[in-house]
């Protein structure tokens, strides 16, 4: 079997976690060969694994690995994107990090370097795009369209048939009821109830 050579963008938070979700879905078939952030001269959780922090590593980087994570979390879904499309030009393949205890309930779609947290649950006929992330016991319900970059945060809710945009984020415990569009670049808060279509940079 040939191992996965994974690069982990990122050295906070979002990767100490990150890597370790990657080492109990992929077990052995996986070596991390680095982790990157060039604000940081370590990670910021003990880790043996080395961190690089120059773009002169990045060559090197991309020439040794196969795949990626990126770990940018919080409301930076542009960011996130972005960041994984560039790993994309240099060859590398998005690598989906799906806990065993979330579900993924027959999809229509499901997009590359998704990030699906203990008890999340997408249902039936969702589309979820690229570089999304599902948080802890976030549920998406049936037939949802989720755009690209997109973060459900821990325990939104998301009624059926509801669109997202690109690069939105729905705050913790946020409620979105059915049938509603969502628009590019929005940010719902925490324990919103939102009832009504929200247009692109609210």
């Amino acid at each position: 079997m040939i191992k996965k050579k994974v690069l982990v963008w990122g050295g906070r938070s979002k990767a100490r976690i990150i890597i370790e979700m990657i080492m109990e879905i992929y077990f052995d078939q996986v070596e991390i060969i680095g982790i990157f952030d060039n604000t940081l001269t370590k990670p910021l959780f003990n880790s043996e694994i080395k961190l690089y922090n120059k773009n002169s590593d990045i060559n090197m980087l991309c020439e040794r690995a196969t795949h990626y994570a990126v770990c940018i979390g919080g409301e930076n879904g542009l960011a996130r994107f972005k960041t994984a499309e560039k790993l994309k030009e240099r060859g590398l393949l998005p690598l989906n990090i799906i806990s065993s205890h979330g579900i993924l309930d027959q999809l229509d779609k499901i997009g590359g370097g998704i990030q699906v947290m203990p008890g999340a649950v997408a249902n039936k006929f969702s589309i979820i795009g690229d570089q999304c992330i599902l948080n802890t016991n976030s549920t998406l319900d049936h037939e949802c369209i989720v755009g690209d970059g997109v973060h459900v945060m821990g325990g939104a809710s998301i009624a059926g048939r509801v669109q997202i945009g690109n690069f939105s984020t729905i705050g913790t415990n946020a409620t979105i009821l059915p049938n509603l569009v969502i628009g590019k670049n929005v940010y719902v808060g925490a324990g919103a109830v939102v009832n009504t279509n929200i247009d692109d940079n609210v």
